[in-house]
């Protein structure tokens, strides 16, 4: 499949707009829209250099989203030259810290440049001369990314400024912080007015553009976290009622570059970012082992390794079957697509962490970059025979899936639970999940059981995907989950023929210094101190307690 035309253009646009600065204020060296908006394939590449500041990937510093689960019970992140080591700590602070340079979630998410450039289209793509349907489906376009950017600052910061034109110097300090439910609002309505414009489908010259689903399906997940459990119900309900997507038969090869012109594979990604490498190509050696050259960025924890449910489909803790000594035996299907354990056959190696033996992958070794939990992430990052380029460290064609079916069924589900309404047709849509990998139907049917498992589902579903942080938001469990030490793999040996595991201790490994959630704090980031002393309408409105 040919993967979105405007892909090429996005450096030579970006390189255009990388000197806008603040709130959306004028640069100095303001462009000229007589420049910019002559023909339609400049509308194009303006267009283009609106979708990459956006930053709606997940991988190392574009987007960053894979690495919100660093701040969650999820994962660990092993480096104190990423910030995600410092929210996890508790010890961030709102003011850059000195060394922390990479993944820094606050300054990613509160930036206002992407926005900015979504008001300078949509304040110029008018004299644009070209067929105007195709104007009108552009400044949709834009709308949902304006929408997509606001929203994330919405469920990371609260209320903020909203911003909906181009600022000259100075105007910026008129404009007051909005409250989150106005923020929302704004965010709702935006994806209503995008919904009604944009095409259902889209050709393969435009793959990677937002459709209708698209702008349906973030705004349910915006309802979802907003409490607004029956228009979430209802616009979750709207995207499967669409007719065209569907879960892909094959969970793990989902996220494998190999697989992305499998037409059964797109029924299920309502929109991703897409790369063309070289020109513009992923990075995902921050994920992938030592061995491989990786730098182990996402060290799964313990926790989440326990919540994957056994294949009987019950609880680790409430399985009879279920043996401590064997816990990676008859695990739910998703477990092994997502996490490399001890004992696994990985890349034609049998995975150590355990022993400082062939290519030194334990957890208490001298490198840097190993696996402090004994744990490495197998999502996104393909085995070898099975990566195109065949090197991950070179920049790779992989694109990042922003919204899948998936999580529409669940936010439906979720909805209808929270409402106790139609409770059977949650029990379906969680089902419908599950079954995907062979995992048995629910024996739950009662609010509280299905709560539970609509909860659990998203997390080992969803697992490594950035949605964990904002479902502990949600869910306020974040002082439950995330006070205390990180735990990993137990002690032990594994035999390097057959990859049998013997552990030698009960007691799993501690990672790092123990974690520290402040539930009067974290569940918001903090403004960052150079915007507060910037722009003179946030000043007094940084959040609590920071």
């Amino acid at each position: 499949m040919k993967k979105y035309s405007l892909i090429t253009s996005i450096i030579v646009a970006a390189l255009g707009f990388s000197s806008c600065v603040k709130l959306d204020r004028t640069p100095t060296d303001a462009y000229s829209s007589g420049t910019f908006f002559t023909s339609e394939p400049a509308a194009l590449q303006n267009l283009a250099a609106v979708y990459q500041y956006t930053k709606m990937s997940g991988f190392f510093e574009d987007g960053n989203t894979i690495y919100m689960d660093d701040i969650s019970d999820n994962a660990y992140c092993p480096f104190a030259n990423q910030l995600p080591s410092f929210i996890a700590q508790g010890t961030a602070t709102a003011a850059k810290i000195s060394g922390a340079a990479y993944v820094d979630l606050y300054r990613t998410y509160f930036t206002y440049i992407g926005v900015r450039n979504a008001n300078f289209f949509l304040q110029n793509i008018d004299a644009t001369p070209m067929d105007a349907d195709k104007k009108k489906v552009m400044k949709a376009e834009v709308r949902f990314l304006r929408a997509f950017n606001y929203a994330r600052k919405l469920m990371c910061f609260g209320g903020v400024p909203i911003v909906t034109k181009v600022l000259a110097y100075g105007e910026e300090n008129n404009i007051p912080r909005s409250t989150e439910a106005e923020t929302a609002k704004f965010v709702t309505t935006e994806l209503d007015s995008a919904a009604n414009v944009l095409p259902l489908t889209r050709g393969s010259a435009d793959y990677g553009r937002v459709t209708k689903g698209a702008a349906l399906a973030l705004k349910a997940r915006v309802e979802l976290f907003m409490k607004d459990y029956a228009n979430a119900e209802k616009d979750a309900k709207a995207v499967m009622d669409l007719g065209l997507y569907d879960l892909y038969s094959d969970y793990e090869g989902l996220f494998w570059e190999k697989n992305q012109s499998d037409a059964g594979r797109n029924k299920e990604v309502l929109l991703e970012v897409t790369y063309q490498a070289p020109t513009w190509g992923s990075y995902i050696d921050g994920l992938y082992t030592v061995a491989e050259g990786g730098w182990n960025s996402v060290n799964p924890t313990q926790s989440i390794v326990d919540a994957y449910e056994t294949k009987n489909g019950k609880p680790i803790s409430q399985d009879p079957t279920y043996n401590p000594d064997k816990p990676y035996d008859n695990r739910d299907p998703r477990f092994y697509a997502s996490v490399i354990y001890p004992g696994q056959t990985w890349n034609g190696r049998i995975f150590n962490s355990l022993q400082p033996v062939g290519p030194d992958e334990y957890y208490n070794s001298s490198k840097g970059n190993r696996s402090r939990t004994g744990y490495c992430l197998r999502k996104f990052c393909a085995p070898l025979d099975k990566l195109p380029n065949g090197d991950p460290t070179l920049a790779q064609n992989l694109n990042f899936i922003v919204i899948r079916y998936a999580e529409v069924l669940l936010t439906y589900a979720e909805a209808l639970i929270e409402q106790n309404k139609d409770l059977p047709l949650a029990k379906a849509a969680i089902e419908k999940v599950r079954a995907r990998v062979n995992m048995p139907v629910l024996t739950e049917t009662d609010q509280s059981g299905l709560r539970a498992r609509v909860r659990n589902e998203r997390r080992v579903e969803l697992a490594f995907e950035g949605f964990r942080w904002y479902d502990m938001k949600r869910w306020q469990i974040g002082g439950q989950v995330m006070n205390g030490p990180v735990y990993g793999v137990r002690p032990g040996t594994v035999n390097m023929t057959t990859g049998v595991v013997t552990f030698t201790s009960p007691n799993h490994i501690t990672v790092g210094s123990d974690r520290v959630f402040n539930e009067k704090r974290d569940y918001y980031f903090p403004i960052p101190q150079e915007d507060l002393d910037a722009d003179a309408a946030l000043i007094g409105h940084q959040n609590p307690l920071w």
